[in-house]
């Protein structure tokens, strides 16, 4: 708890069966693992290091029991693993995610039974569910005029500025949270314009290719694909400065591919 915050307020309450705790710099967390599950399949240096990192990369959004990081960070792991790997790494791979299914379904501890009846909730409400319903409020009727949706409404100074003052009245009153709706909250505050700047980063994460040691900055941006609906990735500051590092990376091997000189030297991402 000295490293983190909790989800609202000033105690930590459990939630879920767990005390869940949001700690700072959860970007950087997420580079690190897949950085962690990439040098494990790719390198014989230093195994013992990128398993324990691989492992905390599952064990830690499991004790935080935050749904989106859970399937994010498990569906990555398993595409990397089922990639391009030997046999029985494969086969390890899919009896690991089938265990991790039946273990999820049937498990009796408090924390996943929490998860699960969560998310079960979640279907049930259908479009009832306050993200849906927060979602279509900040798409059709928060912005007011044509320049605020090309260039966005900015970011409001919460609870302080009238506009920050507004924001929170819609999170106490309607429960209408802009870090509940991720690339909404973007467009909200940034406009259409920073929608177009995701999107082009998106593509090209698909149609650029990388060297095999280099494919963790894909599995960055996918997981902000991933949780770009429903989580603050996409704008909070605890993921920009990985963000801008994951681009600027991916942007100086692009240049080295097509033989455009750098300043940056290939060595400086070995």
């Amino acid at each position: 708890m000295l490293f983190g915050h909790p989800l609202w307020g000033d105690e930590f309450t459990e939630d879920r069966g767990t005390i869940r705790i949001i700690f700072p710099g959860g970007g950087v967390f997420i580079l690190s693992t897949f950085i962690a599950i990439n040098r494990l399949t790719t390198q014989n240096k230093k195994r013992w290091l990128w398993i324990l990192l691989s492992g905390l990369g599952i064990l830690i959004p499991i004790l935080q029991a935050t749904r989106q990081f859970i399937i994010g960070i498990v569906l990555l792991y398993t595409i990397h693993l089922l990639k391009s790997q030997k046999l029985y790494l494969r086969i390890l791979t899919v009896v690991s995610v089938v265990f991790f299914i039946f273990f999820f379904y049937y498990s009796d501890l408090d924390l996943i039974i929490g998860i699960r009846d969560a998310l079960a909730n979640n279907f049930k409400e259908g479009e009832e569910y306050i993200r849906v319903k927060a979602g279509i409020y900040f798409l059709t009727e928060f912005s007011h005029n044509n320049l605020s949706t090309i260039v966005g409404n900015g970011v409001p100074y919460y609870g302080f500025s009238s506009y920050g003052r507004f924001e929170q009245r819609l999170a106490d009153n309607h429960g209408y949270y802009l870090s509940d709706v991720g690339i909404i909250a973007v467009y909200v505050m940034f406009g259409i314009i920073a929608i177009l700047g995701y999107l082009l980063i998106w593509i090209k994460s698909f149609t650029i290719s990388l060297p095999p040691k280099f494919l963790y900055l894909k599995y960055y941006l996918w997981f902000l694909l991933l949780t770009s609906l429903t989580w603050y990735s996409v704008y909070h500051y605890s993921f920009l400065i990985s963000t801008v590092l994951a681009l600027y990376i991916y942007q100086q091997l692009f240049q080295q591919q097509r033989g455009t000189p750098s300043k940056t030297s290939h060595n400086a991402f070995n």
